[in-house]
């Protein structure tokens, strides 16, 4: 389990598949075994707490992100709102999966991410940021970098080079190393072609 402290209000909480094993939840069991979870999490949050020395004491809202082959990132945010029942401890669930970024996507070479760039140059579509992260290259689109007709056939040529990405853009921008911030797709095609 990795903790970060985000900010005053908020702390990030990292926990491994075998972390989640070690507590008792497995990787196949769905997440509708709600008072486990919840005790779970709650356990962890007051352990983080203590390290952190957050102050994790009244309504916190949680949200849980599932990174594939990874983990999951537990996001806990104090918050002022008052709920109307305050004497049942609530936690609500959100989680959402790393495959919900569609323009986010991943290249094992350089060299792949340069032939892509002579290959979008010539759409009319330049945008992007280039990420590296654990000896992979990744290319971020914005929703200002690509009409909704272009997403169509941005997503078609990249899977002649790479992928989707198997990881949320989140961990990315926070844990990547930035190459490119914006225009990265004419800026690789300017300096590499």
């Amino acid at each position: 389990m990795r903790l970060e402290r985000l900010a005053y209000d908020k702390m990030k909480i990292f926990l491994t598949y075998e972390d989640l094993e070690e507590r008792g939840i497995s990787t196949d069991k769905k997440w509708t075994d709600v008072p486990v979870i919840d005790d779970m999490f709650q356990d962890m949050i007051a352990e983080a707490s203590q390290e952190l020395n957050f102050d994790a004491e009244g309504p916190v809202v949680v949200e849980v992100f599932s990174i594939p082959a990874q983990g999951v990132v537990v996001i806990v945010t104090k918050t002022e709102e008052m709920f109307d029942d305050m004497d049942d401890p609530v936690i609500e669930w959100q989680l959402s999966d790393a495959q919900n970024d569609p323009l986010l996507f991943q290249f094992d070479d350089i060299e792949y991410v340069i032939q892509l760039s002579k290959t979008l140059i010539s759409l009319d579509i330049n945008g992007g940021s280039l990420y590296s992260y654990e000896n992979l290259y990744y290319l971020h689109f914005r929703g200002e970098d690509v009409s909704q007709l272009e997403k169509t056939t941005l997503v078609s040529i990249v899977r002649e080079y790479g992928e989707k990405a198997k990881v949320t853009t989140d961990l990315i921008k926070e844990y990547g190393n930035l190459i490119i911030d914006s225009s990265a797709v004419r800026q690789m095609y300017e300096h590499f072609s």
